[in-house]
């Protein structure tokens, strides 16, 4: 355990919230007691970092607004002291393209983030879902690849049912390549990004950017996507629920899941109570 926490960053679902639901009581007033001690709060998130990210800490009845958050996987980073995005290792357009290509014997739905909104290949439940949970538009391509390749982007997403996880995972580690890697960012989703691109990396540069040391960072989060950022943090908790990779990359476990407000129990029993 760290000494001196300056900073608590936290994946979005499954960590702080259960997905598409409300925060967790424990952890809303664990947040909020944290912000009184003057501790920088912040969100890290395979999502993009929109205007609707900005309306989050309202819709869940925080007091505050977060310090900073990390979004597209490591992708992007705001912070409140600069106000401003900086974005990283962007994927080239024929880059995006062959991704697409090599995937497609999967018949999976493929969708990438464009501005203030969303362009998928086809319309189906789970992008009704993602479109509600992230308050963004959706345009559909209607099965024209190269629509969603007019721009360089920050990853390459697909979406299937979580019950082929496994087909899908070991498919994609048949086309991983030093251009780009697919991870699992949630049951049912594997996103393809510049290797160099992770969680982990997103906090070293907001480490940099606002002169807090890492050391004194602390991390919360449950994927694959999250592991390197619990490794790099100077306190990385995955939650009970999070994946085997995580678990093994963590500092410390949660003893309850997202459910049963892991988090906010975690950061009362070990951190404010301490």
């Amino acid at each position: 355990m760290i000494d001196v926490v300056k900073a608590v960053v936290a994946d979005i679902d499954g960590t702080l919230v259960n997905k598409g639901e409300a925060i967790m009581p424990v952890t809303k007033q664990a947040l909020e007691i944290l912000h009184e001690k003057g501790v920088l709060l912040g969100l890290s998130t395979g999502r993009k970092i929109t205007q609707g990210m900005f309306q989050r800490a309202k819709d869940w009845g925080l007091s505050f607004q977060f310090d900073m958050m990390i979004g597209m996987n490591g992708g992007m980073l705001w912070d409140k002291d600069h106000n401003e995005i900086e974005n990283y290792f962007l994927l080239k357009t024929d880059t995006m393209k062959e991704i697409i290509e090599k995937m497609s014997p999967l018949d999976l739905n493929v969708m990438i983030y464009e501005d203030e909104h969303m362009v998928t290949l086809r319309f189906d439940e789970m992008i009704e879902a993602s479109m509600k949970r992230n308050h963004m538009k959706v345009i559909i391509a209607d099965g024209d690849t190269d629509r969603l390749c007019v721009n360089d982007n920050y990853n390459v997403l697909f979406r299937f049912n979580p019950e082929r996880t496994e087909e899908v995972a070991a498919f994609a580690k048949t086309i991983d390549c030093d251009r780009y890697q697919g991870i699992m960012t949630s049951p049912g989703i594997i996103e393809f990004m510049d290797p160099r691109v992770n969680k982990g990396m997103g906090l070293h540069q907001y480490s940099r950017r606002s002169g807090i040391p890492i050391e004194n960072i602390m991390a919360f989060g449950d994927m694959d996507n999250d592991a390197l950022m619990l490794k790099e943090a100077g306190w990385g908790i995955c939650l009970l629920n999070g994946s085997d990779y995580s678990k093994s990359m963590a500092d410390a476990i949660t003893e309850y899941p997202c459910t049963e407000d892991g988090m906010g129990r975690y950061l009362m029993d070990h951190v404010l109570n301490k």
